[in-house]
C-alpha cells in the first residue's frame, strides 16, 4: 500500500529527538534571504488564534537560503520564541537547498527501497551520497516477477546545510521537532487535503519564483529561477511555458492535465503573475491568488487577522505547522 504521508524528512529523524506519541503544538518558520517569517496556531481549532512574526535580516545573514551569519540569525530567533512562547518548531528548507524529482527504480523488495534511492541519487543531486540528505514518496507500485517497479518523489538536501539550520534553533532555544522542503509546505496550505486535481503553485519573490507540479497533493516537481527588473512579468511568462514543457514531456504528457494554478509569496509579484498569466495565451487560464488558510479554517466563517496582502507570504509557515511530527 502506497503511504500518504506527504514528505518531511523522515529520515532526519536522529536530528530531533522529540517522542512521537507526544507531538506537542510547534510553530512553523519559513527563512528567505531578507526575513525569517514564522507563525504559531492550534491546527485542531476551527476558529484558532493566530500569532505571526516577519523580522527582517541583516544583509548577507542568509545567502541563497544558506545560513552565513549564525549569531544574526539566532538573535532573530530568539527573538521569535521570546514572542510566539512555544518551544517547538517545524521549519521549511528553502527551495534554493532542496532537489525535488521524480524518478523510478526497481527493487527486490518493498524494504529495499530506501537503498534503491540511494543508488539513484547522485544521477539526480549535484552532491555526493555521503553528503545528502533525503526522502521519498512512492506513488505507484508495480510488483514484477523479480521484485517491484516503484515510482517515487524524491526530495534532497546538504546534510550540511541542514545541519546549521538545527543548530541555530538549539543556539536560540528552540527545540527543532521536523522539518520539510518549502515547495511541500507551500503545497500543504494551499492545496485542499485529499485532493487529486493535478495543479502547479507559483511563489512569487521580488528576485526569484518558484514553480511547483503538484499532484494528489504531493510536490512532484519543482524549479526555482532567478527573475528581477521591470520585465519581470515576461521573464517569468517565458519561465513558466519552460515549466509546462518540461511538465507535459516528463510527467502529465497532456498539456490539458494541469487544471488551474495557484499563486502565492510577496503580493505584488504574486498579483502581477496572475495579471501576466490571464492575458496571456497560456494554456491554464484558471489562475488566481491563494488561500493560505484553506487547511486551516473557513475564512467565510472565521475573518483572519492577517491581512491578506500578508498573508500570502505566509503559506511556507503555515504548511510547516500543518505538516506532522516525524
Amino acid at each position: 500500500m502506497i503511504s500518504q504521508n506527504h514528505m518531511k524528512f523522515r529520515l532526519l529523524s536522529k536530528y530531533f529527538p522529540t517522542e512521537k506519541y507526544l507531538k506537542p503544538p510547534h510553530i512553523g518558520i519559513s527563512f528567505s534571504d531578507t526575513n525569517i517569517k514564522a507563525i504559531s496556531f492550534d491546527k485542531t481549532s476551527k476558529n484558532p488564534v493566530l500569532k505571526n512574526i516577519i523580522l527582517p535580516l541583516e544583509k548577507g545573514s542568509i545567502v541563497s537560503g544558506s545560513i552565513v551569519n549564525e549569531n544574526e540569525v539566532v538573535k532573530k530567533l530568539s527573538e521569535i520564541k521570546e514572542s510566539l512562547s512555544i518551544p517547538f518548531v517545524f521549519f521549511t528548507i528553502p527551495d534554493e537547498l532542496a532537489y525535488v524529482f521524480s524518478t523510478s527504480i526497481t527493487v527486490a523488495s518493498e524494504n529495499d527501497m530506501t537503498e534503491g534511492v540511494a543508488f539513484i541519487m547522485e544521477e539526480n543531486v549535484p552532491l555526493s551520497l555521503i553528503d545528502t540528505v533525503f526522502d521519498f514518496e512512492p506513488t505507484k507500485i508495480v510488483q514484477t516477477e523479480g521484485g517491484y517497479d516503484v515510482s517515487v518523489v524524491v526530495a534532497a538536501s546538504a546534510k550540511k546545510e541542514i545541519e546549521k539550520f538545527v543548530e541555530v534553533f538549539y543556539k536560540s532555544g528552540f527545540e527543532p521537532v521536523g522539518c520539510v522542503n518549502e515547495s511541500q509546505a507551500i503545497a500543504n496550505a494551499l492545496v485542499p487535503r485529499k485532493s487529486v486535481e493535478t495543479l502547479s503553485i507559483v511563489h512569487a519573490r521580488g528576485n526569484r519564483v518558484g514553480i511547483y507540479l503538484v499532484k494528489n497533493n504531493l510536490v512532484r516537481f519543482s524549479t526555482l529561477r532567478n527573475i528581477s527588473g521591470e520585465d519581470y512579468k515576461k521573464q517569468f511568462l517565458d519561465e513558466y511555458e519552460k515549466f509546462l514543457e518540461y511538465c507535459i514531456k516528463y510527467d502529465t504528457g497532456d498539456e490539458r492535465a494541469i487544471k488551474s494554478v495557484l499563486v502565492c509569496g510577496d503580493f505584488e509579484y504574486a498579483k502581477g503573475v496572475v495579471e501576466v498569466v490571464a492575458k496571456s495565451s497560456n494554456r491554464v487560464k484558471d489562475i488566481k491568488l491563494s488561500n493560505v488558510w484553506t487547511n486551516v479554517f473557513e475564512i467565510d466563517k472565521n475573518l483572519p487577522t492577517v491581512p491578506y496582502e500578508e498573508s500570502l507570504s505566509f503559506a511556507g509557515p503555515i504548511g510547516a505547522v500543518l505538516s506532522d511530527i516525524i
